[in-house]
């Protein structure tokens, strides 16, 4: 956070923490600032109210109640709050547990009034005078209203329709206020509104037109058909890089236009790619390789991109996915476009593997079957059929064909399993491997295995050579005869036996592993690449089938292509791009070309682009045709007349945004983009809580990093330091420092470095003993195994011992390993805390209900002296209560729902967050930003109903989280959930396992 002069001048920075600061306001007195930062919180990064003196120094809390936004009252003594840090703050008509009531705090006693609300959000709280002010979508358009603390009176006082009013603010009898890009002023006396006329006269270097290396955004890299030059899409512009002699051409130069997934023609003197070209969608575009002409447009028809576009070795055919995952192939001499099949769910869109075969006759893909397992498909061109090369009982993709025309290649597992529900958390426990199979494509072909044996050679006496050498002649005679009727018709197609196909499909001799691609190779060869735990990128194995064995080729490579020939390979290793010889047992040799792709980019033009590409994104590829209701022309017309004045990439985002939220759904974000490099921040962080005392920072509590966490580590935890709770840190690097400093601007520059700490047990610098740290970068896992830990110990405290704490951060990997590591370490416990709070989502919740829900089933002997005998299932058996908060969500909103619906347990504290539309981005913009357009929503079938979308998950007995018992340390939630579960134990009584008497089957009955 800064000052600036308002005559301009050097900013004067305030705050240091790494931790980010937003500005809210003055206190009254004008003395200091007060802003929202998410620093020292935990599990995960919540926003507290904090203020800085407007000279900087040492930043003071608050109130430990959480606060996003805040204003004070006109005496000083209350505040007005905002508590939640929304997740989408231009969710347009949310209602979901992310919406509360604003709070009037008092700031000495901690008093907490809650404002009327109904989950409308309501946000940017000002107080003037005995009103307070904020903005409301009480009637589905955010508006200004006001609340009277003295007779509670709620009043709208502006009544726009149609677009929100974004941003408020106010002084004396006026408020300030942004609404279509306008700001207007407010006479609270009359409740007029006047629209101010600003100009504003800038530089704005960030909107200029200049040239950029735009290299490292290179993708969708192939070769030409025998590897001359190679073929990149960078920032939306179709470029080709020689492999070593030329330079690099940029085919398209158009900042304005998005040109995508480019490929070669078989013949080398084409190019293809599809491109938004006069705005209104995109077509595919066919042009000479050297650019120079222009490009004749092919129309897609119904479809609105296209992926994995790849060209018929012929040059006849182009065919790709599009995005109904259909399946399409262009006729280009006739311009017909016609569906030869559709995918088995959207997930596979782009994902399906086409690939011709060498005589143009066949089109390969994998599909998925209504199992979810992917079967290997081939379509004819000759005369439309479909065939199924593999059957439903394994997962099957990345077909190749072998250029010797006898063989097929592919990748196959029989033991997917739980894999193939992708979106619960159960798949976490698949490890599929997959082998590698070939197909022999005629039926008369022999064994590409077939059995060899080295035999000594048999002499042959002069008689039986001489017949032997006339037969030889009268064959080689009748041999010319056909081979000459042979070349008069010679036919070059491939004959597919696809009865009993099956039997001719063979595993190569390699060991199961986790193959994620085949291409193939030059004739009788085929590469498999295989991610291999620890390390990036795939290693390529080289196969062939005259040396029956595999061998690695090169290894650490993404975005591996061969030429049309088989002879050339490019691949990324690491930063570069190598063009390799495939013909070779190594490609570890490869050339390195230079991928220099420079374009003159205009700025303007570009966000123009991604703004129209946005909105028709949303349009096609929300899960919602109907659009939630929303008339999309509107919404393009509301929105587009600000994209002229867009003069940074931030104000891209702001409208794109605002353009999502319209959508009035969860997961509906935007992200990334092009903008200016700014410093990266290196302030240190030393693990540790400082109070002021005695003028001086002690060390009130230091993290440590717990019991079994290697991961972790705290720069004043290590062995051996001479540092303890208490202790004053009275200088940093040779620096006295004292409470009237801010500690982390002593520690800027420090991130990862080592540095001299002046240690004292009094609040002295003489004296003071010196120990070297290493600070880090962020404290947040350290504050978060700590948050951890206390509660497990609270949960054992209050319940003497009788109950286990588990917290489960997500429904992904980590919150996976943590449920595990918690839950079955405390399985000997009676029943169990369970919490959700702060949960990101992830997948859909299968694996942790069914354990929690599990009943003692069976018991097992235990030949030890006086040995318990094991219960069946492993697992907490006992009762069970879920806590869940605001910061729940995704799939942290699926967990409690599912959780109340198998009847795990009672849900305690706040209603979730209310977004179960899935997260998904479809593609990339062009500057490398992107935006999701939500598909796959969940809902119950039960009931046929959404489940929790813009709701939320209510639970069955509400816990707030009062200011009061946040300022001592009290986490109510967790204390009424430990009551909850031991009423329960009590009442159901304690498991108990004995067995029964041993049976006498030897004794005579």
């Amino acid at each position: 956070m800064y000052t600036v002069p308002v005559t301009g001048g050097t900013p004067t920075r305030l705050t240091w923490h790494p931790s980010g600061a937003s500005v809210r306001g003055w206190t009254r007195d004008g003395k200091n600032i007060l802003y929202a930062s998410m620093r020292e919180t935990a599990p995960s990064s919540y926003s507290r109210l904090w203020t800085v003196s407007k000279d900087g120094g040492p930043s003071t809390l608050v109130s430990k109640q959480w606060g996003f936004d805040g204003a004070y009252s006109p005496d000083g003594k209350q505040m007005i709050i905002d508590r939640v840090t929304r997740w989408d703050v231009e969710w347009r008509d949310y209602r979901g547990g992310q919406n509360t009531p604003l709070v009037i705090l008092d700031l000495k006693n901690f008093d907490e009034e809650l404002l009327p609300n109904n989950r409308e959000t309501d946000i940017q709280p000002l107080w003037l005078g005995n009103t307070i002010y904020f903005l409301s979508d009480r009637d589905f358009v955010s508006n200004i209203w006001s609340y009277s603390p003295e007779t509670k009176e709620l009043k709208q006082i502006t009544t726009f329709k149609g677009a929100d009013i974004k941003w408020l603010d106010g002084e004396g009898n006026q408020l300030a206020f942004e609404r279509e890009g306008y700001l207007h002023l407010l006479d609270l006396s009359s409740e007029k509104s006047t629209q101010l006329e600003i100009s504003l006269v800038g530089d704005y270097p960030w909107a200029e037109t200049k040239w950029e290396d735009v290299s490292k955004s290179a993708r969708s890299a192939s070769l030409s058909p025998t590897g001359k030059r190679a073929i990149f899409e960078a920032r939306g512009e179709i470029f080709t890089v020689p492999a070593e002699h030329g330079d690099t051409r940029n085919i398209t130069q158009s900042s304005g236009e998005a040109d995508r997934t480019p490929i070669w023609s078989p013949n080398g003197d084409k190019l293809a790619w599809f491109s938004d070209k006069g705005g209104n969608g995109y077509a595919l575009l066919i042009g000479d390789q050297d650019g120079l002409t222009e490009p004749k447009i092919y129309s897609i028809g119904e479809s609105k991109l296209g992926w994995e576009p790849t060209w018929s070795p012929d040059g006849k055919f182009i065919a790709f996915t599009d995005d109904d995952v259909r399946i399409r192939v262009i006729n280009l001499e006739t311009e017909e476009i016609k569906t030869i099949d559709t995918g088995g769910n959207n997930i596979e869109r782009g994902d399906m593997g086409l690939t011709w075969s060498p005589d143009s006759k066949w089109l390969a893909y994998a599909k998925s079957a209504s199992n979810n397992f992917r079967q290997i498909t081939i379509w004819s061109s000759e005369n439309n059929s479909i065939n199924k090369v593999t059957n439903t009982f394994a997962d099957a993709f990345s077909p190749a064909w072998d250029l010797d025309k006898k063989h097929f290649y592919f990748l196959a597992s029989t033991n997917l399993a739980l894999g193939s529900g992708w979106a619960n958390t159960s798949s976490m426990t698949a490890d599929a491997n997959y082998s590698v199979y070939i197909v022999n494509l005629q039926k008369d072909e022999e064994s590409p295995f077939k059995l060899r044996s080295d035999e000594e050679e048999v002499k042959e006496s002069k008689n039986d050579a001489d017949e032997k050498e006339d037969e030889k002649d009268k064959k080689e005679d009748k041999g010319k005869e056909e081979d000459k009727d042979k070349d008069e018709k010679k036919d070059e197609s491939i004959k597919i036996d696809f009865e009993d196909i099956a039997s001719r499909t063979i595993d190569l001799p390699m060991p199961k592993r986790n193959y994620r691609q085949i291409v193939a190779g030059p004739a009788g060869s085929v590469f498999i690449g295989e991610s291999v735990p620890n390390s990036s990128g795939l290693t390529l194995q080289k196969f062939t089938l005259k040396d029956r064995e595999a061998k690695e080729f090169v290894s650490g490579v993404r975005s591996v292509s061969v030429s049309a020939d088989g002879k050339k390979m490019l691949a990324k290793a690491g930063s570069s791009w190598k063009i390799m010889d495939t013909g070779g047992a190594s490609g570890k040799d490869g050339k390195a070309i230079k991928v220099s792709l420079k374009m003159k980019l205009d700025r303007s033009l570009e966000w123009n682009q991604i703004f129209e590409e946005a909105w028709r994104y949303e349009r096609d590829y929300f899960y919602d045709p109907n659009m939630h209701g929303r008339d999309w022309n509107k919404v393009h017309d509301r929105y587009a007349p600000l994209v002229k004045h867009i003069k940074h990439r931030a104000d891209l985002t702001y409208i794109l945004d605002q353009v999502n939220g319209e959508l009035s759904v969860g997961h509906s974000f935007v992200m990334g983009g092009d903008y200016p490099e700014t410093e990266s921040n290196s302030v240190g962080l030393l693990g540790a809580d400082l109070v002021a005392e005695q003028n001086h920072w002690k060390i009130q509590r230091i993290f440590t990093t717990e019991d079994w966490n290697p991961e972790l580590s705290s720069p004043l935890d290590e062995p051996g330091l001479k540092v303890e709770d208490g202790n004053f840190i009275v200088g940093i690097n040779g620096k006295e420092i004292t409470a009237n400093d801010d500690p982390f601007q002593y520690l800027d520059g420090t991130s990862g470095l080592q540095t001299i700490l002046h240690i004292n047990n009094k609040a002295d610098f003489k004296e003071a003993w010196t120990i070297t740290v290493k600070p880090i970068r962020s404290e947040n896992a350290l504050r978060q195994r700590t948050w951890v830990e206390d509660n497990r110990r609270k949960v054992d405290e209050l319940s003497d011992g009788k109950l286990a704490y588990i917290w489960v951060p997500n429904t992904g990997g980590p919150g996976f390993v943590s449920f595990n590591r918690y839950f079955f370490a405390q399985q000997d416990k009676l029943g169990a805390v369970i919490d959700e709070r702060f949960n990101g989502g992830g997948l859909l919740d299968d694996y942790m209900v069914d354990l929690m829900t599990r009943s003692l089933r069976a018991g097992l002997t235990n030949e030890v002296p006086n040995g318990k005998p094991f219960r069946l299932p492993a697992g907490i058996l006992g009762p069970k209560a879920l806590l869940i908060n605001e910061q729940a969500g995704s799939g942290g909103d699926f967990f409690p729902w599912v959780f109340r619906q198998q009847n795990a347990g009672l849900l305690i504290g706040a209603t979730t967050w209310g977004g179960l539309v899935k997260s998904s981005v479809h593609y990339s913009l062009v500057d490398g930003g992107a935006l999701t357009a939500p598909d796959n929503a969940v809902f119950d079938p039960i009931n046929n109903k959404w489940i929790a979308e813009n709701e939320g998950v209510a639970p069955d007995i509400p816990v707030r989280q009062d200011a009061k018992s946040l300022e001592n340390n009290i986490d109510p939630q967790l204390e009424r959930a430990v009551k909850e579960v031991l009423k329960k134990v009590e009442e159901q009584g304690s498991i108990k396992v004995s067995p029964p008497p041993f049976s006498k089957p030897a004794v005579k009955k």
